[in-house]
């Protein structure tokens, strides 16, 4: 019993002992730390500002570079994760919870999954595209958009993927981007890079039999402000031919003896070369279908007027018993991307460097060491098969105009070989492995039409989609419905 007069304590309130267990204890002011409004204020400013720069990211170069800079960067997944532990450790902060707490419980723990599914999306899941024909072989690869890095090494004889985006380095010849070479001491130094590297023709010595004469043309046009050169050889494993943009055909023969005869029925211009009797000369036919409308000698160095627009003509070299050889060449527009790389030891020796084009396997060797290089985007396997059975486009009654896009499809599954048919139309896509559960938990590969050929209706373009953070978003973002109505909508009674 209390002595007589002395103070009787009043119990706390729940305001007063939740602030009384942050007084006391450092795990509750940490976790009331971690919890604050503060923090939060701060985490969503940041964040706010960050999609608005990404935005603009989008707008100026492309949806890739935003994905690279900010949505995929590890700080942005480190605040999105700083974010989710706030918004769980504010929940923390009214426990005891009370029935009034429920709806704003509900919302929180559903922005979290919200943002984990968007993660677990962005990590594991991917977008692509397959290309399929009729009369072509199943196809196991998806190609995606992510560029990556092929690097073969004689160490182990293993194949090695490392992810690289050539257009975010920044490399110069005194300061290049080195690479290792796993399983090896050797590193892949990158001085250069180039989005346009084009196939440039160049005249070289021959390295076996069946060399002919080896010609270097450079075609010329004003009102595009464009150049190209072309080469042409009559070697066995040279190319003697050049499809002029589609509209003509640049041909080279090795004995004026016998000249072509052209299809009367196809009206497209034509150019007939033949090494000329002198040295450093050629003999021109230039004409359309089976008529000539012009012919005559050109001489190293000279120009002639083809009648193609403004299209000039120039020859640059003639040159017999060599051959034609191309190597990628950074250009201003068209081409692939690709970078300038060596070899170089530990040592900080050198070995000879050589362009990597996209779509390209190169060796680069440092004395007895070889590495083989291949860059462009990456091709993701998946666990089956999938052939084009049938590929079908209706018309618009009376017209050309597509009024659908039927793909029949066949899946096989590589493990127990079993067979699934699929239709894909238009704004109806197919699924694999299909059914319920993998539709709802997003453990599911679903494609839709995305590109086809008007000339050869054997071909077709599907997209893929595999997203297996479906279900974590899908969950979170009913959950915040859910918590939002129960907050505003459904009050406890008093």
């Amino acid at each position: 019993m209390a002595e007589s007069g002395a103070p009787i304590p009043l119990p706390l309130s729940r305001a007063g002992r939740i602030a009384e267990r942050q007084r006391r204890h450092p795990v509750w002011r940490l976790i009331h730390l971690l919890g604050s409004l503060k923090l939060a204020l701060l985490l969503l400013a940041t964040i706010g500002t960050t999609c608005a720069i990404a935005t603009f990211t989008e707008s100026r170069f492309d949806a890739a570079v935003a994905r690279a800079w900010i949505y995929k960067a590890p700080w942005f997944i480190a605040w999105l994760g700083l974010l989710c532990v706030n918004l769980f450790t504010v929940t923390l902060t009214r426990w005891p919870w009370q029935k009034k707490h429920t709806g704003f419980i509900i919302t929180h723990y559903g922005i979290i999954l919200l943002l984990i599914g968007a993660v677990v999306g962005s990590k594991l899941g991917f977008e692509g595209n397959v290309t399929l024909r009729t009369d072509g072989q199943p196809q196991r690869k998806v190609i995606t958009d992510r560029s990556c890095l092929q690097v073969e090494s004689t160490a182990d004889n293993y194949l090695y993927l490392l992810p690289l985006d050539t257009r975010f380095l920044h490399p110069s010849t005194n300061n290049p981007v080195t690479l290792p070479v796993p399983a090896t001491s050797l590193r892949i130094g990158i001085d250069a890079v180039s989005e346009h590297l084009v196939p440039e023709p160049r005249i070289a010595s021959p390295r076996g039999a069946g060399i002919g004469t080896a010609v270097l043309l450079e075609f010329t046009s004003g009102m595009m402000s464009q150049s190209l050169h072309v080469g042409l050889g009559t070697g066995d494993a040279e190319p003697r031919s050049h499809e002029f943009f589609g509209r003509a055909k640049i041909t080279l023969f090795g004995d004026a003896s016998s000249p072509p005869h052209h299809d009367t029925t196809v009206r497209k211009p034509w150019l007939d070369l033949t090494p000329g009797k002198e040295s450093g000369t050629l003999f021109y036919r230039i004409g359309r279908g089976s008529s000539v409308t012009s012919s005559g000698i050109l001489k190293s160095g000279e120009e002639l007027p083809l009648g193609w627009a403004d299209w000039h003509l120039r020859l640059m070299e003639v040159a017999a018993g060599k051959m034609i050889v191309t190597s990628p060449t950074p250009g201003r527009v068209g081409g692939v991307p690709g970078f300038h790389a060596f070899l170089m030891n530990p040592d900080g020796a050198r070995g000879d460097s050589a362009w990597i084009p996209s779509g390209e396997v190169v060796p680069l060797t440092l004395g007895t060491d070889m590495i083989r290089l291949g860059y462009g985007l990456e091709l993701k396997p998946i666990p089956f098969s999938i052939a084009l059975t049938d590929f079908q486009i209706p018309r618009d009654e009376g017209t050309e105009t597509p009024s659908d896009f039927r793909a029949s499809v066949l899946f096989k599954n590589l493990k127990t070989g079993r067979e699934q048919a699929g239709l894909i139309r238009m704004n109806h896509p197919a699924s694999y492995p299909g059914g319920l559960l993998a539709n709802a938990t997003g453990l599911n590969y679903k494609f839709s039409q995305a590109e086809w050929n008007p000339q050869d209706l054997q071909e077709t373009t599907l997209q893929v989609l595999y997203d297996p953070g479906w279900l974590l978003k899908w969950t979170g973002s009913l959950a915040i419905c859910l918590g939002i109505a129960t907050m505003f909508y459904i009050r406890p009674r008093s």
